[in-house]
């Protein structure tokens, strides 16, 4: 376990910028395919839409509504 907590204060930059790049490229999939923009219509928009709102969550630290 203490190895595990250790990679990641050693390499917790890496993993933002990874978890930040698979996140913006999610969205552009979405954003490419959706003809409905103001509804998630499928299981996939509902995903990145709930991903987007954790990620706002854990960035700012403001609540989704």
């Amino acid at each position: 376990m203490e190895s595990i907590v250790t990679f990641f204060k050693t390499h917790w930059a890496e993993i933002g910028v990874i978890t930040l790049s698979i996140h913006t490229a999610l969205k552009a999939i979405r954003d490419a395919i959706d003809k409905t923009p103001e509804t998630d219509d499928n299981w996939f928009e509902k995903f990145v839409t709930i991903l987007s709102k954790a990620a706002g969550y854990l960035i700012s630290g403001k609540r989704p509504h």
